[in-house]
């Protein structure tokens, strides 16, 4: 481009030294890609359920694009150039922390606050652009918002790191600090060296677009891992299914073979289950079930594998448990039993299941082992001295 077009850019950008043309390039190739962000995180937001803060980020970056186009007009007034730009920009660091608060669930009126200060100090631009203008104060107030808006981003995503996208979050969070880095070094310089360089300016605008592609990172790090967790889930009762036990009770086998501890588990099924379906209804029927495996998750530890084979039979696996241990268990799990009503359409009903314990130490353990051994135990449990459930109901609505 001639030199000679460089001379008519207006005074609140020709303080920007070097080739100018190159930053406006920049900002239209950053414009482009923060659109086309924008539009892949919406296209990937539709029909799903759920917040996930895709939707903030989408605006988000639409409006960080707006405010770079309006920083390229060329022949526009100040008040565009400048004011308007520098107000989309705010809002945009506004709505970054929105979409990282909804997406970590926690914090989601931080964003207000830092909508208004993106107001008072668009105001403040609005005072040292045009009356009269004062590029160092206006550097300073745009890097105070993009200083506190990164921290407060920084601050949510490090208090909300998780085993299932802790990568993602860290490097979330590191970028977030990395801006809230540069922009203090822009504040403290600035007063010395009032201009911006072509550096800086590329490096903010190059880490804005990380955190898009890390944003993406993050929510498809949890789209994966959410459907990890429902293939193995029982939809009911929402312990693991019969795929998910297999996989990790084969983890389990192998420490247990290495370090020669041993293995309980407990299989356990519901009495009188089918007089419960025929005489209260099958809704009632998963009322029961889902009330026993919330008896199996308050009474069993947190590190011990809670297991729907299917119908009425669950199982409990407990790594590094003897038969002693296991019994104890099952006694808790009786009395819990013992003390619960199940309320129905059809009436109220207690419940009782027989439970068979098997332990075993190290060795060629199977999952189809373990089960044939918990089936033979749970058979002579319920050949011994079992009640039966009454299945009449108390009342009938």
């Amino acid at each position: 481009m001639p030199s000679s077009k460089l001379k008519i850019l207006p005074n609140s950008r020709a303080e920007l030294p070097g080739p100018q043309v190159d930053v406006f390039t920049l900002f239209f190739v950053e414009a482009s890609l923060l659109f086309l962000f924008s539009l892949t995180m919406l296209a990937g937001s539709i029909g799903r359920s759920g917040k996930s803060g895709s939707y903030w980020f989408a605006a988000s970056n639409f409006c960080g694009g707006v405010g770079l186009l309006l920083h390229c007009v060329i022949n526009g007034p100040a008040l565009i150039n400048v004011v308007l730009a520098n107000l989309f920009t705010f809002v945009e660091l506004a709505l970054l922390n929105k979409a990282i608060a909804e997406f970590l669930g926690r914090g989601r009126r931080l964003w207000l606050y830092l909508l208004a200060l993106s107001v008072l100090m668009s105001v403040a631009t609005v005072r040292y652009t045009l009356w009269p203008e004062n590029h160092t104060l206006r550097i300073a107030f745009i890097s105070v918002v993009a200083i506190t808006s990164a921290v407060c981003s920084a601050t949510l995503l490090f208090r909300s790191l998780r085993d299932d996208a802790k990568t993602s979050t860290i490097v979330m969070a590191a970028l977030f600090s990395l801006y809230a880095t540069t922009n203090t070094i822009r504040f403290f310089d600035v007063w010395s060296f009032p201009h911006q360089s072509f550096v800086h300016i590329w490096l903010d605008r190059t880490i804005i677009a990380a955190l898009s592609f890390g944003f993406l990172w993050m929510t498809t790090t949890r789209l994966s891992d959410s459907l990890e967790l429902l293939a193995g889930t029982d939809a009911l009762t929402g312990t693991l299914n019969r795929r998910a036990i297999e996989r990790e009770t084969a983890q389990v086998f192998a420490r247990s073979r290495e370090r020669k501890i041993t293995i309980a588990a407990l299989m356990l099924d519901i009495d009188s289950f089918k007089q419960i379906n025929d005489s209260y209804g099958h809704l009632a029927g998963d009322l029961a079930l889902c009330a026993v495996a919330d008896c199996l998750r308050g009474s069993m530890r947190a590190g011990d594998l809670i297991a729907r084979l299917g119908g009425d039979e669950f199982l409990v696996i407990m790594p590094n448990t003897d038969a002693d241990a296991a019994q104890l268990a099952a006694n808790r799990i009786e009395v819990q039993l013992a003390g619960l009503r199940v309320s129905s359409d059809n009436g109220d009903f207690g419940l009782r299941a027989s439970i068979g314990i098997t332990s075993i130490e190290g060795g060629n353990l199977t999952l189809e082992g373990l089960l044939n051994r918990g089936d033979r135990a749970l058979y002579a449990a319920k050949a011994t001295s079992r009640r039966e459930t009454s299945a009449v109901p108390q009342h009938a609505c």
